[in-house]
Parts: structure tokens; sequence; C-alpha cells
């Protein structure tokens, strides 16, 4: 019994290291945060901070799974701060965002957005979301296509089969174990982990003609070596009439940011149309 749970542990931990954001280990630079608060969003209240120019052209940040409105402190966030009003936000279940069980999907966390820019009086907005955040844009657009200016995704993908074979098995485990933790202990921050790496777990569930419907400008950036497949990001590229793409030659997930400086800001820059 001992030595199941400590394996469980091991298992918990390697989940946890797997969902740390690229900001995680690194608080330097972080730009003033303006405006702090939270909006109750159909019962849940959900977290925000606003950075940069409060009059300034609004650009909404959405992290990856598991991540929070820092996740993005050390990367996109100091340099999008001195050109855009920068709405970060920490969804359902991460950060001191509320989490209801039953609601973790990219269609609830859709709707949060519109009303976190309906309380923020806004109705048009630039996004950028890495990973799960970039589907959760995608989602978002569809759902929303008249709230937003223009999309940038990064190492996102429309189904799982766009995910590396290896990298989905892993995935679906870890959800698995998490299940059966929960199931066991009953505990609730189990229960929060457990329905965070489910969104992996058959969501989104897009087709490639679902999103042709999209008519915003969309940029599409992936690593050579993402854990998303190449032709699945190529094929989401060539579905959006008008979409551009940029891979990072030498990046793969996570690691993209390790591009940041010299390719991810002087791209969203290039894109948002904003002169350095």
């Amino acid at each position: 019994m001992k030595n199941m749970k400590r394996i469980s542990a091991l298992l918990l931990a390697a989940v946890m290291l797997l969902c740390i954001c690229p900001s995680s280990f690194a608080q330097e630079g972080v730009p003033e945060m303006k405006e702090y608060g939270f909006v109750d969003c159909n019962g849940a209240k959900i977290e925000y901070g606003i950075y940069g120019d409060l009059n300034g052209e609004p650009l909404l940040l959405l992290p990856p799974n598991g991540g929070d409105m820092h996740c993005f402190d050390d990367s996109v966030l100091p340099e999008m701060s001195k050109h855009f009003k920068v709405i970060a936000v920490s969804p359902r279940g991460t950060g001191n965002s509320d989490w209801i069980e039953g609601t973790m999907n990219f269609e609830t966390m859709s709707d949060d957005l519109a009303i976190i820019l309906d309380y923020l009086k806004i109705e048009k907005t630039n996004i950028f979301g890495f990973s799960d955040g970039g589907n959760l844009g995608v989602v978002f657009t569809l759902r929303y296509q008249d709230r937003v200016k223009s999309l940038v995704i990064m190492g996102s993908n429309i189904n799982t089969l766009g995910t590396n074979t290896f990298d989905q098995i892993q995935i679906t485990w870890q959800y698995f174990v998490l299940c059966v933790e929960a199931w066991i202990t009953g505990d609730r921050d189990t229960k929060i982990r457990r329905d965070i790496k489910g969104m992996m777990v058959g969501q989104p569930s897009l087709t490639f003609k679902d999103i042709s419907a999209i008519k915003v400008p969309v940029l599409n950036i992936y690593g050579e070596h993402d854990m998303i497949q190449r032709w699945h990001s190529r094929l989401i590229t060539k579905s959006i009439e008008g979409a551009e793409e940029i891979m990072i030659i030498g990046g793969g997930h996570s690691t993209c940011f390790e591009f940041t400086d010299t390719i991810i800001n002087p791209a969203l820059l290039d894109f948002y149309g904003v002169t350095a």
C-alpha cells in the first residue's frame, strides 16, 4: 500500500511538472499590473489582470493547460505590455479562479471570456494563445467571431488526433491516474487536476471544415519538434483563408519560448501591425 502511494505521488508530481508554464521560475522584469480583479462568469469567479496602456488596443493572453494569468510574465508579456492593453486571465480551476465540477470545457471557458470582455467594456480584442490557450482562442473565435480582431495560436491543435501518439498516450495515462486518485480520495485538488488534464483527452473535437469558418486574420506558430504533429499544424493554416504560419526551427512545444525575443515577439508585433 505504501509503495502504491509513493508511485501515485511520483506520477502526480510528473503531471504537475508537465503543466508548468514557461514563467514559473522567473519573475524579474514583470511589468506593473494596472488593474486586478474577478468577474462573475455564470457562478464562477474568474481572475484577471491588466497590464500596459489602459487606453491601448486590447490583447488577450490565454495560457496553456493548467496555466494561470502569470504564465507569460517572463515571455511575451513584458514586450506586449509596451504596445497593448494586455488582459491576462486565469481560466477555471487555475490561479485564483473558481473551479466548478463538470464545467471544464472550451465552450464554457469561451463564454467566460465573452463575459469578461463585456465587463471590461471591450468590443473586440486581439488574442494570443499558447497550447490549450490557442485551442481556447480557436473555439472562442468560432463562437464569438465578432469579438475577435486577430488570432495568434502557438502549439495548438483542433482535435486530439493532432497530438503526437506517444504524447497523447502519456496524457491519457496521467488523466487515468488522476481519475483513480480522485475517486479513491475524493480530494478537491486532485479533482481539479483531473479535470484540467481531462481537457486534453477528447478536447477540442473540431474538424478542419469547422475552422474554415474563421474569417479573422490568423497566425499559427509551432515548433519544428512540437508535440503537435506537423501535418496537423500545416492543415490548420491551410484550412483558414489567409492564415499565416511560422515554424520555429529548433523549437519544441514550451521550448519555443526560448525564441521569444528573436522570433515570437517580432512576429507578433509584425502580425499585429505594431512598430517596435
